[in-house]
């Protein structure tokens, strides 16, 4: 809820627990070094080092190997301008953004342009530090965070009133369920309709308090950003409704659809012979 731009992503944790060959041969390199650490210690009649060390030496080895060979895809969409293209990219999104709207009947459309605007979906964004004596970094001007760029203390309030008491701020479908609801409030509390996602975006960046008090109109940068958004949202909205019908097919169709594309090519091809 911050509207800096992004600086940094998260791995995905489930990609960490998968490791290579070349990643349990790593693992097992460190073993034989932290054995040798332990031998040359024991020779040299130095400090012996005790097990617990040992252990921690080659845990933190071995999360490291884990971190670096896992695979995880740490990269934002590689088109985030297209939303069919994020969601063929990553079909899970389209399933959480899907729930996420059925829940809070806010459009995916609108949740979407807001996270493209706050973090250009990435998961561990952050506003951008502030400079001591125009050199020396200082600190962040917000606590703002993750893929909805929340404020530690505004998803403090989801979880407990959404029930989403686990819920991570990168971690996507959580991200997107947090927007939905804030924007379900915005819409509740400031009456504002679902299809104004400029005035939304005021809503969800200044508070409902603030955009009541007409605080964004103090702000030229904010009403450009918020312009963005819906013109962003407008877009996603008309790119859905070309390709939204293909992600609601189901494995079967999908599989249909593809065997009967290939007949029709092969028949083509046939006939050009």
């Amino acid at each position: 809820m911050n509207g800096q731009q992004p600086i940094s992503e998260k791995c995905n944790r489930a990609g960490l627990l998968r490791l290579s060959p070349a990643g349990r041969q790593a693992v097992r390199l460190e073993l034989r070094k932290t054995s040798a650490l332990a031998g040359s210690s024991r020779r040299s009649g130095s400090l012996p080092i005790s097990s617990l060390a040992l252990s921690c030496r080659l845990r933190n080895a071995c999360w490291g190997v884990l971190m670096v060979l896992s695979g995880c895809n740490s990269a934002p969409p590689a088109n985030p301008g297209d939303v069919c293209s994020i969601f063929t990219e990553r079909t899970s999104w389209y399933r959480a953004a899907k729930a996420a709207e059925e829940r809070w009947q806010t459009p995916i459309a609108l949740n979407m342009a807001i996270i493209y605007q706050e973090s250009s979906f990435r998961s561990r964004a952050r506003p951008a530090r502030e400079r001591f004596l125009w050199v020396f970094p200082g600190a962040r001007p917000s606590s703002a965070f993750g893929y909805a760029q929340a404020l530690e203390s505004t998803w403090q309030e989801y979880q407990l009133r959404s029930g989403n008491d686990s819920a991570s701020r990168s971690d996507f479908a959580d991200a997107v369920d947090f927007v939905a609801w804030y924007n379900a409030n915005s819409r509740r509390i400031s009456g504002i309709e679902a299809t104004d996602a400029r005035s939304l975006y005021f809503a969800y960046h200044e508070g409902n308090a603030g955009f009541q008090r007409g605080r964004h109109l103090r702000k030229r940068w904010l009403i450009q950003a918020a312009d963005q958004v819906q013109q962003n949202s407008e877009k996603f909205s008309r790119q859905l409704d070309g390709c939204r019908a293909e992600f609601e097919k189901s494995w079967f169709e999908k599989l249909l659809s593809s065997s009967s594309e290939q007949f029709g090519w092969k028949a083509a091809m046939r006939s050009m012979s």
